[in-house]
């Protein structure tokens, strides 16, 4: 798919139900980080996994700050002529979900969130920092990325880390940086806008010190928060069974409520 410009790796995938979900992966990742979840969503409805720019098989674009990001999806969406959308995003994809959510530009009906870096606590936005300095200074190598890959994976199949390690092998560096970049910018100005989100919310987990649970519970109340085990950071990898059965069930409990 053309996006102002610039292809996108964009693909549909058809399933038996009537939602469509548009699947928003992690910083320097590919759609492939959610290749676990694909074949349980489809008995739900139709679902749309892309390549953010950058990264994949999608063309770098001028400005990666999550508003711009945000116009992405929505552009998607209106091409597709999507409606009934869960959005669903994976790390700081989850960011570019919430504020695609905030902006009120698409048919949503469902947002779900996969270890959101929001509200992040001092340690990880120093973690994010050394991240953009190793890019800068092109630190950001293939034994750079094997230890990345290897301290962020507890316990997993070699599959798992061959999608892990080729993605962020391919991804275009600059862009990289500036998503970082992007996040610690977005998260600065986070207080407050949870409260903006309406529709029926699930935020799944893992690894707590990407954001501050009591904060996410004390600004959004209404979050349905689930927690999973065995993972630090790329749950959608390691312990698909539970996240798997998590939105099954938040799917299957407003499926009914509607």
């Amino acid at each position: 798919m053309v996006v102002d410009e610039r292809e996108m790796f964009v693909e549909r995938l058809a399933g038996t139900g009537e939602m469509n979900f548009v699947l928003i992966h992690n910083a320097g990742s590919s759609h492939r980080f959610f290749t676990h979840q694909v074949e349980m969503l489809r008995e739900f409805g139709d679902v749309i996994w892309l390549d953010l720019p950058g990264s994949g098989e999608s063309e770098v674009i001028s400005s990666y700050k999550m508003e711009d990001l945000a116009k992405i999806i929505e552009k998607i969406c209106g091409e597709m002529s999507l409606d009934n959308i869960c959005l669903i995003g994976l790390n700081n994809g989850s960011n570019v979900a919430i504020e695609t959510t905030l902006r009120g530009n698409i048919k949503l009906k469902n947002l779900i969130v996969i270890d959101p870096p929001i509200f992040m606590d001092h340690s990880f936005k120093k973690e994010i920092e050394g991240f953009i300095q190793c890019l800068k200074k092109k630190e950001f190598d293939e034994k750079f990325i094997a230890s990345l890959v290897d301290a962020l994976f507890l316990n997993t199949e070699a599959s798992n880390k061959e999608i892990a390690m080729s993605a962020f092998n391919s991804v275009d560096h600059k862009s990289l940086e500036e998503i970082f970049e992007g996040l610690l910018e977005w998260d600065a100005r986070a207080d407050g806008r949870l409260e903006g989100i309406t529709c029926p919310t699930l935020c799944i987990l893992t690894d707590e010190h990407h954001c501050t649970y009591e904060k996410i519970k004390k600004q959004a109340p209404e979050f349905e928060i689930g927690k999973v085990i065995g993972s630090r950071c790329w749950a959608t990898l390691e312990v698909p069974e539970q996240v798997n059965a998590m939105i099954k069930r938040f799917l299957n409990l407003h499926q009914s409520n509607k």
